[in-house]
């Protein structure tokens, strides 16, 4: 292939070669770890519905409940137990705060918080399914752009 490039000269096909890895670097790269961080923040929510589910479950046979309380900015946790909870109440007059989404919560009872759990759980999962597929795009854009950048460089050898 010595002369015979399509791009003409070894300095367009440098030129070539710089503005791919640009566009990896500067673009695929950043948009890839954008949305892989997304689909992480979506499956750590999930993880925290379904503790929460499991949890209030829990309770429903036991009289005390023992967590680690967030003290602040998911920075410093302490353990936290929750004892003495009225038993001799039935599950279905027990309320309590439910964070519901975008900063607003929800007074429920046991059975209505484990039923919104479960809802939300489905309602993330869609999310994260969409999540995913995005993520997944980006990447089969970054091996393309990483073919072509090895195909450029393998011409400029061969120049």
């Amino acid at each position: 292939m010595s002369n015979s490039s399509t791009f003409g000269s070894k300095e367009e096909l440098e030129a070539k070669l710089r503005e791919y890895s640009s566009f990896i670097d500067k673009t695929l790269h950043p948009e890839l770890k954008k949305r892989v961080e997304a689909r992480e923040e979506v499956e750590q929510e999930i993880a925290e519905y379904q503790d929460l589910a499991t949890k209030l479950t829990a309770l429903d046979s036991s009289s005390s409940l023992e967590a680690m309380v967030d003290l602040g900015h998911d920075s410093v946790y302490c353990r936290g137990v929750a004892s003495g909870i009225d038993t001799t109440t039935s599950n279905k007059e027990r309320m309590m705060h439910v964070h519901v989404g975008m900063g607003f919560h929800a007074e429920l009872t046991i059975p209505e918080a484990i039923a919104f759990c479960d809802k939300r759980i489905g309602f993330l999962n869609k999310i994260l399914i969409e999540k995913v597929e995005a993520s997944t795009l980006v990447a089969r854009h970054v091996e393309s752009s990483l073919r072509i950048l090895e195909e450029l460089a393998k011409e400029m050898r061969d120049y």
